[in-house]
């Protein structure tokens, strides 16, 4: 596509008078000038530290045939232009855009030619949750023989092709590149996480969502939102009419999500709960395995008996909001409930590390870093241990403080032994991060507090005595561990391992 044409598809752009670059082929979008290929448009993308647009330089002279940037960048790179360049052969193609979020996505959009109206589209928001609802989708989808694409925190992925996800959401422009290679690869469906970081970026605008899915929502990333309704607010932009076009799926036993069933129409919504009988979706005859959940389905096609390989009432809630997404999309009922024993959970989500089929000790690995998540997650396993329940965690640096004293009055009132650890410090003082936990533990209680996770996960399952639990939150799937700026390779689900080994050892001796 020419650049001339290209630009004309957006409506903020003030297409320059004349220049040669309008004749030429956009190849490629990048907005890192490090990055730039020749042929590519660069977008110079507004930081939270630097203005993406001072980089123009380097991108025009790694090949950019043109660069947006914002007013502020084509006011510096003017005055560096007619000192520098201007007798130097054809002066470079810079366009100023007031709101270089807005026109990034749409230029994005237009650029891979509307990926998103190529797809049946689901979008699922919340705090917790929307990793497994969204497998839980696509495992629906992809039983039903529907070729599904999967956007969210831990891959992205279709059949034949699986890349690690950066983002929950990735940035606009690499978010519409990759609909467009599902698309692409023959892709009908898209299920996407959607973060409150991107409806707030407006990452994804240009996606129209035949269903949106409202999980919960409770305290996170307040270093980033002011506070709890600016989170809400962000996260209820999903089901504005910027990107509802369909149904949207609300967890009604959640405030938040009563609060979005009003300001809809009753016919744009399917509310689902795991026991209020009012909800379009709801369970009953239920019975809480320690390897799973069985019952009877209440849907608006109909009833049916199921089974759930997902412990805690919590995955009750995320399958509720996937049958819904299902039926929604027209699959059977009996057949989803058929297909549900199959589905084989997520990595790192409630994850059992075990290295002996006569172990003695369960060991648990999940990503629970926020209050709700960790008290679910405690609560969850505490019937399904008949011993003493283990627990190590740790918060995060450079994040929200004040959920670091309340994960640690969870854990020290549900947990039998409590081991407060580091997660990923990042560029906090590791001490600190602790020490804001223990605020937050009674007197009464001992924790262990060993800086070095792995040798609180050794501990703790040293510690372990048969038919005790031990519980790693906080990292779930991830592999590394963030020390400063530095990312080193970090597995909790490798460490349970060794120290699973280190156990038998000594028990054999």
């Amino acid at each position: 596509m020419k650049l001339r044409d290209l630009l004309a598809k957006v409506p903020q752009i003030s297409i320059p008078v004349s220049h040669p670059a309008l004749d030429c082929e956009v190849t490629g979008l990048a907005t890192n000038s490090h990055a730039v290929k020749m042929g590519d448009l660069f977008l110079g993308m507004l930081g939270t530290r630097v203005d993406g647009g001072d980089f123009w330089q380097g991108a025009i002279a790694s090949g950019a045939i043109a660069a947006i940037v914002s007013p502020q960048a084509a006011e510096k790179a003017a005055a560096i232009l007619s000192k520098e360049m201007s007798q130097q052969g054809e002066i470079p193609c810079m366009i100023a855009v007031d709101d270089m979020t807005q026109v990034c996505a749409q230029i994005a959009t237009a650029f891979y030619d509307y990926p998103a109206k190529k797809l049946k589209l689901v979008g699922v928001t919340g705090t917790n949750g929307k990793t497994t609802t969204t497998h839980l989708i696509e495992f629906l989808l992809t039983k039903a023989a529907l070729n599904t694409a999967l956007f969210g925190t831990l891959y992205t992925r279709w059949q034949g092709f699986q890349e690690t996800a950066i983002h929950t959401t990735p940035f606009a422009v690499d978010l519409q590149k990759q609909l467009a290679e599902s698309v692409k690869a023959g892709c009908n469906f898209g299920i996407m996480e959607v973060s409150s970081h991107a409806l707030a970026q407006r990452r994804v605008l240009g996606c129209n969502f035949d269903v949106a899915v409202f999980t919960n929502l409770t305290q996170d990333h307040l270093d980033y939102h002011r506070d709890l309704e600016d989170y809400f607010n962000a996260k209820a932009l999903l089901f504005s009419p910027d990107y509802l076009q369909g149904r949207a799926i609300i967890n009604l036993d959640d405030a938040y999500g009563r609060r979005i069933i009003e300001t809809l129409n009753s016919e744009q919504v399917w509310s689902y709960s795991t026991s209020d009988r009012a909800a379009d979706l709801w369970a009953s005859d239920l019975e809480y395995q320690p390897n799973g959940v069985k019952g009877i389905l209440h849907t608006p096609k109909g009833e049916t008996a199921f089974y759930l390989p997902l412990v805690g009432q919590y995955n009750l809630s995320n399958l509720l909001a996937a049958v819904g997404v299902g039926l929604q999309f027209g699959l059977d009922l009996q057949a989803i409930a058929l297909s549900l024993p199959e589905f084989s959970g997520v990595p790192g989500r409630v994850e059992k590390v075990q290295i002996s089929p006569d172990q003695d000790i369960s060991v648990i690995v999940d990503y629970a870093h926020t209050p709700d998540s960790l008290e679910n997650l405690l609560k969850a396993a505490r019937p399904f241990i008949p011993g003493r329940m283990i627990c190590v965690f740790g918060c995060g640096g450079d994040r929200d403080r004040t959920k670091r004293p309340k994960m640690g009055k969870i854990v020290a009132e549900l947990a039998d032994v409590t081991i407060v650890t580091s997660d990923n410090p990042r560029t906090e003082d590791p001490e600190r991060i602790l020490q804001d936990i223990l605020t937050g533990i009674s007197p009464e209680v001992k924790p262990i507090v060993l800086g070095d996770r792995a040798q609180a996960i050794l501990t703790a399952i040293l510690e372990a005595q048969p038919g005790d639990g031990v519980l790693i939150a906080g990292k779930g799937h991830e592999d590394y561990q963030i020390l400063g700026t530095e990312k080193v390779h970090f597995d909790d689900r490798e460490q349970a391992r060794e120290a699973l080994k280190a156990r038998l050892l000594i028990v054999n001796c």
